[in-house]
């Protein structure tokens, strides 16, 4: 065996590592000559076993290596695959080398093989900003949360891994004259906003310029080990100029050239593409933006079209992203008298009777204007300019020049000398005033006799079959008739029929036939046998017009309708369209939570039954319909818990009825806190008390969750010897050493965690304490251990072994021999002693 400066470290390794781990770490290190992917951390400590290759040819004496060992890999005869110098992931991230065995002339007799060694990445380097010094301007008012700038750090590890997953945050902040944080950084991206209390605060006019002190760490700032880098943000405070303008105010059909710049909006820096777009549907949206943010209106507006226009302004770049919120800019069209009034009839008909008295109001007349309502350009004036004819006077007539009423002023009507008079009435907008527009309506006014016959029914009671009570509304069930003598289409003769008795719910109503004058009984609510299984209606006949003086309605105008309703077999009816119920989470299994009632209309048994129970949760009485827990419920699984209950009929079990029912849990505290850490290990020997970060998180709501309470466990004075509790905020705390001297070995610290609702829980954190490379990475000390065989024990270990069978074969050897020389040599005729 040839021996060279590897050879001595790496007996000692083996035997350390075969001694220390067993049998187990050396299977996985061995294996046939063939195709293999391996992984080696860079910066691993060297020499370092990596694979022994265990060729199946029994000529093989010794192997080759070939293709980028560069130097940092070697194989001895015996297989073994080394590492003499450390890899460097940032160097190089994959070495293909290959392998083939040979015989003692040196002859490939297996392989080659190729093998793939990728470098594993270790944290060994520190976060680099882009620049020293960061400049950056917020304009005031800035949304809190949308970034203004960035600052960027790389890291040179692997970036899959949390060695190049940087954490940033602000460390301070010049000047901090309101004592709260004006600024915020994303702690992955490392994107600078304001917070709530910046967008308020920051003041361009005060002059003041900030200075973030910034620190970005690697390993997600998760562990006391990890790099770091500072640098600083000079920021300083302008005015925004993305802003709303002042509500447009634009007159309506105006006759200048058109378009016409109303107002403009300002992005903060050059360079903004400016779309303009319309916050609701509009038929026509005259108005546009330009490269400036100048707005413009296209066309004349017109206010009786719309009043207010909404237009949405957005600022992007030239990738179409919005630069910020859009904001909106309000237009608002004023009213010029630009319409007349206008008759809401061509030709307004009125009644009057022959025998009516002075003052009484007979109708109004109608007319509207188009401009804007409460304003003089919508007051009407009424006037009356001509009667015909003018008999028996030339004013029979006056109107209430505000409201358009139509009194009579003069009576003695007679209807054969004079059946009807026309009206022109003038209707004028701005009250009346001489500049406004007007327009002429024209009114019809019809002398009727006077209304001296009342309706008479033809018959005083009516009959119908029997109807079922699911009979649809809007069927017509009836028609009844009555006669009236008086004039014929007038007030006088027109009949209105109402029910005045027997329907107080208004299940029933009668409409009359223009032409007829019969009425129509119609269904205008659902039927309910079980409500009213028979109606006895009493209905009047009555005018619109009032009755001449002596003259009454009498029995002659009243009749009687009996309508029986028929059952039905309906489905269960429920006492709610919803049911609904609030219970804590923890409500012992078997209490109700609710109870859902149903009827059948018939009055039949009702049986219940559960739907949508997906977590087996519930359980129902069917005959009460009382829901009760099955087994516990959780809130952390749903909130809210929703299920249907079905009713039926326990004869026809095919009629059923379904209401939703929703349980709405109410946390308690039934979930400890739950402890994180990183798996925390330490240099030895200690230089100086660092620490491991903890992180506590609960399942259960406010206020069941944080702040949280960090301790060690009282009976254990080892934890409260060697490590004491430093809160850091309400759901992080550091497990801090109190002091270096701590032994090369793993302690279990015993740390109890209480949420806000005093539930508690204790984890173990193991903190080991472990020779490091450069990198500060743990490794296994290759050393003399206590109880094991040295390496000059396990050589005489080996060679006692091996001398025992060998002395033992010598022996066999040596009395074969010896046998074999005593054995009788053949007799001849002449030494034979019987002759």
């Amino acid at each position: 065996m040839i021996l060279n400066d590897l050879t001595l470290p790496l007996i000692v390794f083996f035997c350390t590592w075969t001694f220390t781990n067993g049998s187990d770490w050396l299977k996985n290190k061995k294996g046939p000559l063939e195709d293999k992917v391996l992984e080696v951390p860079e910066e691993t400590e060297v020499p370092h076993a990596v694979y022994w290759f265990q060729a199946t040819d029994p000529n093989v004496k010794s192997y080759k290596l070939g293709g980028e060992t560069d130097n940092k890999t070697l194989i001895e005869k015996d297989g073994w695959l080394y590492l003499r110098e450390p890899f460097d992931w940032e160097t190089k991230k994959v070495h293909i080398i290959t392998v083939e065995a040979l015989d003692a002339d040196l002859k490939t007799v297996e392989g080659p093989v190729s093998i793939t060694i990728i470098v594993k990445d270790i944290n060994d380097n520190r976060p680099e900003f882009n620049q020293t010094l960061y400049d950056g301007v917020v304009r005031q008012h800035s949304r809190p949360g949308r970034p203004f700038m960035r600052v960027y750090a790389t890291d040179k590890d692997n970036p899959s891994t949390p060695n190049a997953k940087l954490n940033y945050s602000i460390s301070n902040q010049i000047p901090d004259t309101y004592k709260v944080p004006l600024f915020q950084i994303d702690s992955k991206t490392g994107e600078i906003s304001t917070t709530s209390a910046g967008a308020q605060n920051l003041d361009p006019n005060t002059g003041v310029e900030y200075t973030l002190f910034l620190t970005v760490k690697d390993l997600e700032g998760l562990s006391d080990n990890a790099f770091i880098r500072n640098t600083q943000v000079k920021i300083i405070v302008k005015e925004n100029l993305w802003k709303s303008p002042n509500t447009v105010i634009i007159t309506e059909n105006s006759t200048d050239p058109h378009p016409i710049q109303i107002t403009q909006v300002q992005w903060n820096e050059p360079g903004a593409v400016y779309v303009l777009q319309q916050k609701e549907r509009y038929p026509n949206f005259p108005f546009s933006i330009d490269g400036d943010g100048k707005i413009s209106v296209t066309e004349p507006l017109d206010r009786e079209e719309r009043e207010t226009y909404v237009l949405v302004v957005f600022a992007k770049d030239k990738a179409n992203t919005n630069l910020e919120q859009p904001i909106e800019v309000y237009v608002s069209v004023t009213d010029i008298n630009d319409n007349p009034p206008v008759c809401e009839v061509p030709l307004t008909v009125l009644e009057v009777q022959e025998n009516e008295k002075i003052g009484n109001q007979i109708g109004s007349l109608k007319a509207f204007d188009l401009d804007e309502s409460d304003s003089l350009n919508s007051v009407l004036k009424y006037q009356i300019l001509d009667q015909e004819p003018k008999l028996p006077s030339s004013t029979m007539f006056i109107i209430d020049e505000y409201s358009g009423k139509i009194q009579i002023e003069h009576d003695r009507f007679q209807k054969t000398e004079v059946p009807e008079y026309n009206l022109t009435v003038k209707v004028t907008d701005m009250a009346g005033n001489p500049t406004g527009f007007y327009t002429v309506c024209s009114v019809v006014i019809r002398i009727i006799e006077g209304n001296d016959q009342i309706p008479i029914f033809e018959k005083q009671q009516y009959e119908l079959n029997p109807i079922p009570e699911d009979t649809p509304v809007g069927t017509t069930l009836l028609t009844i008739g009555a006669i009236d003598d008086d004039e014929p289409k007038t007030g006088s003769s027109k009949i209105l029929y109402n029910v005045v008795e027997g329907d107080a719910e208004g299940t029933f109503a009668i409409s009359t036939d223009e032409e007829t004058n019969q009425g129509h009984v119609v269904i205008r609510k659902p039927l309910d046998f079980e409500t009213m299984p028979v109606y006895k209606l009493r209905i009047d006949a009555r005018n619109p017009e009032p009755l001449v003086p002596g003259v009454v309605y009498n029995a002659s105008s009243t009749a009687y309708l009996n309508i029986s309703v028929i059952d039905v077999n309906e489905a269960p009816v429920f006492g709610s369209i919803e049911y609904q119920a609030m219970v804590k989470e923890n409500i012992p299994v078997g209490n109700t939570i609710l109870k859902v009632d149903a009827i059948d209309p018939e009055g039949s048994s009702i049986r219940y039954r559960l739907e949508g129970d997906v977590f087996n949760w519930l359980k129902i009485n069917s005959e009460t319909g009382d829901i009760i827990t099955n087994t516990l419920l959780d809130r952390e699984r749903t909130d809210t818990y929703k299920v249907r209950v079905i009713a039926v009929q326990f004869e026809s079990p095919a009629l059923e009825s379904t209401v939703p029912v929703s349980i709405n849990l109410v946390d308690v505290n039934d979930n400890p806190p739950m402890l994180t850490y990183p798996e925390p290990h330490f240099c030895f020997p200690v230089q100086e008390p660092k620490a491991v970060l903890m992180k506590a998180m609960d399942k259960d709501l406010d206020p069941h969750g944080p702040p949280f309470q960090f301790s060690l466990k009282g009976d254990d004075k080892n934890n409260t010897e060697d490590w004491e509790i430093v809160p850091v905020n309400d759901s992080f705390a550091k497990l801090k050493m109190r002091h270096i001297s701590f032994e090369k070995i793993q302690y279990d610290v015993e740390v109890n965690i209480r949420d806000n609702g005093n539930l508690e829980k204790t984890y173990t954190v193991p903190v080991l304490f472990c020779k490091c490379s450069q990198n500060e990475h743990c490794y296994i000390d290759v050393q003399i251990q206590t109880g094991r065989p040295t390496v000059g024990a396990t050589v005489g270990i080996l060679l006692g072994t091996l001398l025992i069978p060998g002395v033992a074969l010598s022996l066999v050897f040596y009395k074969l021999k010896k046998n074999k020389n005593k054995e009788p040599k053949a007799t001849t005729p002449d030494t034979n002693p019987m002759l």
